[in-house]
């Protein structure tokens, strides 16, 4: 299957949380994370997993050619260990995978019928096959695709995807971190195998040890580079709250539910024909200098807008 028929969806909660369930994943959802200490992952057991997004660049490749991880150490004998584990053969299906690589580890998670005959097919499949069965799946690239923006703007000679930006210095790649068979294992489908970083036997133990390793991931890109994100697999924040009976935390989780709905609504439309007839009627009866004077007005407001934001902090 061609890249063309995978296309990009936001790094976002609310699209993954929504994408599983649609996928048949029931009682699992993906939330933000803000900081990556113990005390905070510790708010939000049992947590299945955590993705890793940065910007991948220089160092990132330099590994690749020393057939190295940049941390830890690969496991060859990953299959005999029953790790699950796809390489990233597509690069717009890269956010799903990682999700994917993370639940297809999970024991016990209720993956529904399309997710677990998927998982029974490729039972014994190498990384690099694994891979590809994914991007040649119709259910998982439909559901993926389901939360794309559509775009009114037709591109006759659509460049080919780049592997990297125009300042050379990599596009956003994500990756997992799982524990599993008293292992701490890093899921990066750019890789040969799955990354070992140490010993690990409960989930307690995951919470403590998962920040230091990303810690020392961030430590070795550059003291300028800020562009690290990161989420946690877990349950179902608002069916634990519902079987706990806190009608506080229930009111919360409907809220945050209710507004990841709306944000996936309107990532289903494209406004930009919108906007281009509202510029039209704003602009075709004014002169050049209202309309200069109209965009001014507009940039000033901004900056306030800007500056009051700044004061209140």
């Amino acid at each position: 299957m061609s890249e063309s028929g995978w296309n990009t969806i936001d790094s976002d909660a609310g699209v993954f949380t929504e994408l599983v369930e649609k996928l048949g994943v029931t009682n699992v959802e993906i939330n933000d994370l803000y900081s990556i200490d113990s005390d905070t992952l510790k708010q939000l057991k049992p947590i299945y997993g955590i993705i890793f997004l940065f910007k991948y660049g220089a160092l990132d490749r330099e590994y690749v050619k020393l057939n190295k991880p940049i941390n830890g150490s690969y496991d060859s004998n990953y299959i005999d260990q029953n790790i699950f584990f796809a390489n990233q053969t597509i690069q717009n299906a890269c956010a799903t995978q990682a999700v994917l690589n993370i639940l297809f580890n999970v024991e016990d998670l209720q993956l529904g019928d399309e997710l677990n005959n998927f998982k029974m097919f490729t039972t014994g499949f190498d990384a690099e096959m694994i891979g590809e069965t994914i991007s040649n799946s119709e259910i998982i690239r439909s559901v993926h695709n389901s939360f794309s923006t559509p775009s009114l703007i037709h591109q006759e000679d659509k460049p080919k995807p780049k592997t990297y930006d125009d300042k050379n210095d990599g596009l956003f790649h994500f990756v997992g971190y799982i524990y599993k068979n008293n292992q701490i294992y890093e899921l990066d489908g750019l890789k040969q195998f799955p990354i070992k970083h140490g010993e690990c036997q409960t989930q307690d133990e995951f919470i403590n040890k998962i920040p230091n390793i990303i810690q020392e991931r961030i430590s070795k890109y550059d003291a300028n580079e800020l562009r690290f994100s990161l989420l946690a697999i877990t349950n179902n924040k608002l069916k634990q709250a519902q079987s706990n009976n806190d009608e506080i935390e229930i009111q919360n989780q409907l809220l945050k539910r209710e507004g990841w709905h709306k944000e996936n609504e309107l990532r289903k439309h494209d406004y930009t024909g919108l906007i281009v007839n509202l510029i039209k009627n704003i602009s075709k009866e004014k002169t050049d200098d209202e309309w200069e004077k109209l965009l001014q007005d507009g940039r000033n407001k901004t900056q306030e807008m800007i500056a009051q934001s700044i004061r209140n902090q």
